[in-house]
This record gives C-alpha cells, structure tokens and sequence, in this order.
C-alpha cells in the first residue's frame, strides 16, 4: 500500500510539472484577453461615473410644491373601513390628489397629508361617504402652502 502511495504521489507531480508551466504562463490567451477589455470597460466605466458625481453640476430650483397634493392612505386588505374607502375613491374618479397606498397593520385607515402650515396632519377612520371633504381639505391645504411660498 505504502508502495503504491509512494508511485502516486510521483504520478501527481510529474502531472503538476507538465502541467504548470501552462498554468502560470503570461502568454495571452483568448479569455485572459477578454477578461482584461471586460475589466478595463468596466474601469473606464467606474472612472466615467465617479467623475459625473464630483463635478459640480448646477441645479434646478427645486419646486416649492409637489405637481398634485399627496394622500397618503395606511391600510390593509382585512380593515373593511379602508376597503369602503378604496370604493369610495374608485367612484370619484379622477380626484386631483395623488393618492399613495400602504400597508400598514395598526390603526387602519389612517389618512397623511402635508397641512396649509406645512405639518403632517393624521386622521384615523373613515366614515362612508365622507371622502370628497377630506379631498378638498388635501387640496385647500396644497394650495394653501403653495400661497405661501411665492
């Protein structure tokens, strides 16, 4: 057994000696060359995008108010209040608020927007019914803040 370990280990180095000298060649072999154009892509891509971040680019005035006032609806798919409150906002149609979803599993419905005073204001529930105030109270408040900042 020994013996044969012995004539083994023979057999793997002279497999290595035959072996290495392809695998610490330098010669340029068709994946090394593609290899190095993908990594040098890939650097002048790096060098292009680090450079677009540090120079200094002038901005545009950032506008004083969102396009349309933003609702901003917490609910879930069990809350039948925040169900009656999707159906009631399908009905109107086109509102004039953009209205943001989320799924949220505590005190649902709760209703978000930016006050005239530029505050969040909250309010927990809903009553059928009752969406197209709290439409124009979103809407007063949009146009109120946007007052404000000219």
């Amino acid at each position: 057994m020994r013996d044969f370990a012995i004539g083994f280990g023979w057999l793997f180095l002279v497999a290595l000696a035959i072996e290495f000298p392809h695998v610490m060649s330098d010669e340029p072999t068709p994946s090394r060359v593609a290899d190095l154009a993908t990594l040098a892509a890939r650097v002048s891509e790096l060098e292009r995008r680090v450079q677009a971040l540090e120079t200094p680019t002038v901005s545009e005035p950032a506008a004083s108010a969102e396009p349309l006032p933003v609702l901003e609806i917490h609910s879930e798919t069990w809350c039948g209040p925040c169900q009656v409150l999707k159906a009631d906002l399908q009905a109107l149609g086109n509102t004039g608020v953009e209205v943001r979803w989320v799924r949220f599993s505590d005190r649902v419905p709760a209703l978000r927007w930016i006050g005239p005073d530029g505050k969040q204001v909250v309010q927990t529930g809903y009553t059928r019914g009752t969406i197209a105030g709290l439409l124009e109270r979103v809407r007063a408040a949009h146009i109120a803040r946007a007052g404000k900042s000219e």
